[in-house]
């Protein structure tokens, strides 16, 4: 938060300085000792404002999980490697499309044909293949069940790479936390001109400084052969944060 004109940093000092005012949250007041230009043209030349962040989060269930399932393989011969694991590969895509999901939601995300070493010397051994599948699902009551069936199908070759959940059309939720992020602003401004012994005036620039809400995830490699069926999906509560700069005139009482 920054406060502007040397009169209005000087009353805001001594009351600072008295009270033992602390700013918001881990946030920083800084007092500048002379007039300055706005940050905003909208704002007038010469007159004394005041900057002021706001920080809002809104919480919502998700309503979209992506996960990743690997298939993977390894022979003595690559090309047996890559047989062995593109049958599987294809057996996973054709039960995944028999549970429901959507062919244009099952994506190639990696294929690798990597040499094994082993022993002291480290003496090729073999080769391993992986095939990982980004597959996304919008019924996340069904992922417990699509990993299951993932299991079964490819034994002991499945892996599970990671697990992330999303909010696809979060703008009714956005807007919440947007709202919730002026409205806090708002009251430091406020705050601010009340210590200096000013009051609010009018508001010459706001700033939406949120930034697109990224997936939660689960990462992780395990296998998932040898676990018990009806695996335990947990959703929880995805965080939607928004963030915003206003500038307010301060005036005189």
């Amino acid at each position: 938060m920054v406060l502007k004109t040397a009169a209005g940093a000087m009353a805001a000092a001594m009351l600072l300085g008295g009270a033992g005012l602390a700013a918001h949250g881990s946030s920083s007041v800084h007092l500048a000792a002379a007039i300055s230009k706005p940050q905003d043209p909208k704002c007038p030349t010469g007159v004394t404002t005041v900057t002021v962040d706001g920080y809002a989060t809104a919480q919502v269930a998700p309503n979209e999980i992506t996960i990743g399932l690997g298939v993977q393989t390894q022979a003595t011969k690559a090309s047996v490697a890559l047989k062995d694991n593109s049958a599987k590969a294809n057996a996973l895509v054709a039960k995944l499309i028999s549970d429901g999901v959507a062919q244009d939601d099952i994506q190639t995300s990696n294929l690798s044909i990597q040499p094994v070493y082993s022993g002291p010397k480290q003496l090729l051994t073999g080769y391993q293949v992986n095939d990982t599948l980004t597959v996304t699902l919008l019924n996340l009551s069904s992922a417990g069940g699509i990993i299951d069936d993932a299991a079964q199908i490819a034994g002991n070759s499945i892996v599970v790479n990671n697990i992330s959940f999303s909010v696809q059309n979060d703008g009714t939720v956005l807007a919440e936390a947007r709202a919730g992020a002026v409205r806090q602003a708002q009251a430091q401004a406020h705050a601010m001109a009340a210590a200096a012994g000013m009051v609010l005036g009018t508001l010459c620039s706001l700033v939406d400084n949120t930034t697109q809400p990224q997936p939660n995830s689960v990462e992780g490699q395990a296998p998932l052969a040898a676990k018990a069926a009806s695996t335990p999906v947990e959703a929880g509560q995805e965080s939607v944060s928004a963030d915003v700069t206003a500038i307010y005139e301060l005036d005189t009482p």
